[in-house]
């Protein structure tokens, strides 16, 4: 009879552990996926999507004060390439016809370029929404099952007992990381936000390729690296839904929660990292110094 009280009380014990441990578990896959997905949704949004609102106001910010600072650069650029056209071709002795209506030609282009830069600047984050919608959803289907194998993989007390303090210190780390994780989600959209306002001044530079046409050109660059970096975020999280698919695996083949525990642990750590570098990876994949 003793022997069978204290049998029960440590079944009762270890279920207590193991409802605490896939309690601590759940809430740490919960918050996890909770992030991920914040990622996937804010990734194939559009400034639009986001806000119309703000993106209303920064079209009327950029009209009224940037558009005509980018005036002010065009003329200057058409100024100095009527000086260079006309005293430094052998001090207007060969002065061509030609050459003028190209320049007036080019500047009337930058003219139209300028007045829908912010569109067209709209218009790379409309193709990188295109991009991302096309990544199939099957591929970020996140396996659920990590959760329910550990658990399944502590057989005694003293194992559900250790696995109790891991779980809470994978927790708190998962906070972290997944703070993390919507930092790097919302300030790609202020990041993106930010550079649409300014859209006419790099435009107005481009009319000029030797003296400041590198503004507008490295401002194109860093357009298609965050449009890009929605790409590899998507990349990202494809990759993460294979790694734990993997950890599955391994936790069924092993059958040693401490070790599922840090490959989970692992999986997450990889993710928050990579997505950390998102942005450098696209900006030099496009040149951006």
């Amino acid at each position: 009879m003793f022997d069978s009280l204290i049998e029960s009380l440590q079944e009762w014990l270890l279920n207590a552990l193991l409802g605490f441990v896939k309690w601590n578990l759940d809430l740490t896959h919960s918050l996890f996926q909770s992030s991920v997905d914040s990622v996937r949704e804010n990734v194939s949004e559009t400034p639009i999507d986001f806000s119309p609102m703000i993106v209303e106001n920064l079209q009327i910010i950029s009209d009224t004060a940037i558009m005509p600072v980018a005036g002010l650069i065009l003329t200057y650029i058409f100024c100095y390439e009527i000086y260079e056209l006309v005293v430094e071709k052998n001090k207007g002795n060969d002065f061509e016809t030609g050459q003028l209506l190209f320049l007036i030609i080019k500047t009337a282009a930058a003219i139209l370029l300028i007045t829908n830069a912010f569109d067209i600047t709209l218009a790379f984050f409309d193709l990188g929404k295109w991009i991302t919608d096309k990544v199939p959803a099957t591929t970020l289907v996140i396996p659920d099952s990590v959760t329910t194998n550990l658990v399944d993989s502590v057989d005694n007390i003293g194992a559900a007992l250790g696995m109790s303090v891991l779980a809470i210190i994978v927790l708190l780390i998962t906070f972290l990381m997944a703070g993390i994780i919507y930092l790097v989600a919302w300030s790609r959209i202020i990041v993106i936000l930010l550079y649409v306002s300014v859209a006419p001044i790099p435009f107005a530079t481009m009319m000029n390729r030797e003296w400041i046409g590198s503004i507008g050109q490295n401002y194109i660059k860093q357009l298609i690296a965050l449009m890009l970096q929605g790409f590899f975020m998507i990349v990202c999280l494809v990759i993460y839904a294979g790694l734990l698919d993997k950890t599955t695996t391994l936790i069924t083949q092993q059958n040693q929660p401490v070790f599922g525990l840090l490959l989970l642990l692992v999986s997450m750590g990889i993710l928050t990292i990579t997505l950390t570098r998102t942005h450098s990876l696209a900006k030099s994949v496009v040149g951006v110094v």
